[in-house]
């Protein structure tokens, strides 16, 4: 298995400034500042509260909470045991698999797992860690299989970190490297390839797009690169093809959705999101798009795509939170929330039927 600055890694030959959207800050994002984590762990007991009018490091203004009389309503379950944020996560079997992301002072990386049982939603802490700590990255699930990708490591640079994790034995195997080293990005599964879309690499935003072939185990780019280029934003799998949602572009947040055809190589814009968002949990489910961030949470019919639709919001304001969907529910995991700034425990569930 690879190490950090290992021969197979390719990170940057010197420290990369980091928009501090990537961690738990406590001032508006600035091209210049270098990954920081200014949150103490939080206690077992989160503070449920949406504080009104403040601004935290994703550059997100909340001063409003959204809610829904006709949709469900979050309820906090059991925590995490290490408060995180900018963590991946995979579901395997039914459940959860939180990894790695960072916690406490200046973003300390993680290479602990913790594992989300949903059918009596307690958690438990995994033998198999990382192999090494990473923040900012993304994974996706083929069968007991979890393959991750990129991310931002304890030296505070971006990597082309590729392997995969057999859940069944524990051992982690090497993957040909990501051919664009990157952070902040998004990593998703659609028609059987693994789409890696945006982020921030060595020289700044990475517009390309790099593609897994699982079964080949091989990379090519697309011909056709990311318009708009940005990073900390999500994308979702749908049946017209990758729904890239939110980010953030130039110096700020950005309410920008984008429909991305990898058959046809064609972007199309997508109704924009109702507030700009950057860090924020997306995911699919009940035939709807579902988005929170901090005190908003949207809904956008996939098929129809006419319009974002408020939604009720998380139980806990925060960003750079885990945002799963597991048979009927979804789950909202950890995050950086504020007042005081700080990571969390705090585990959400809204149940879909």
């Amino acid at each position: 298995m690879r190490r950090a600055g290992g021969r197979g890694w390719r990170p940057a030959v010197a420290a990369l400034a980091l928009l501090a959207s990537a961690g738990c800050a406590d001032t508006p994002a600035d091209p210049g500042r270098e990954l920081r984590d200014l949150g103490a762990p939080s206690s077992a007991a989160d503070d449920h509260t949406h504080p009104p009018g403040t601004q935290s490091g994703d550059g997100h203004d909340h001063d409003a909470v959204t809610t829904s009389d006709t949709l469900p309503t979050w309820e906090p379950v059991d925590g995490l045991s290490v408060p995180r944020d900018d963590f991946a996560t995979a579901v395997v079997d039914g459940e959860v698999w939180a990894m790695g992301g960072m916690t406490g002072e200046r973003g300390n990386r993680l290479t602990s797992i913790e594992i989300l049982d949903t059918s009596t939603d307690a958690w438990r802490t995994s033998d198999v860690e990382l192999p090494v700590g990473l923040a900012a990255f993304e994974a996706v699930a083929i069968g007991p299989r979890i393959l991750a990708f990129g991310g931002f490591d304890a030296d505070s640079v971006p990597t082309d970190f590729a392997a995969v994790l057999d859940t069944r034995t524990g051992r982690w195997s090497d993957l040909p490297p990501l051919p664009h080293a990157r952070y902040a990005h998004s990593v998703t599964l659609h028609d059987g390839e693994i789409h890696v879309i945006g982020g921030r690499g060595p020289d700044g935003p990475v517009s390309q797009v790099d593609v897994f072939d699982p079964v080949r185990r091989t990379w090519t780019t697309s011909d056709v690169p990311m318009p708009s280029v940005r990073d900390s934003h999500d994308t979702v799998s749908t049946p017209d093809g990758l729904l890239v949602v939110g980010g953030w572009l130039g110096d700020g947040p950005t309410d920008r959705v984008d429909l991305y055809d990898p058959a046809t190589g064609e972007w199309t814009a997508a109704p924009p999101l109702p507030v700009p968002m950057s860090r924020a949990g997306v995911a699919v489910a009940d035939g709807r798009v579902w988005v929170s961030l901090h005190t908003t949470s949207y809904v956008l019919d996939v098929d129809e795509r006419d319009s974002w639709e408020p939604a009720n919001a998380i139980s806990l304001s925060r960003h750079g939170l885990g945002y799963v969907q597991v048979s009927d529910a979804l789950y909202a995991i950890g995050g950086c929330a504020e007042n005081p700034l700080r990571d969390v425990r705090t585990v959400d569930r809204l149940a879909l039927a």
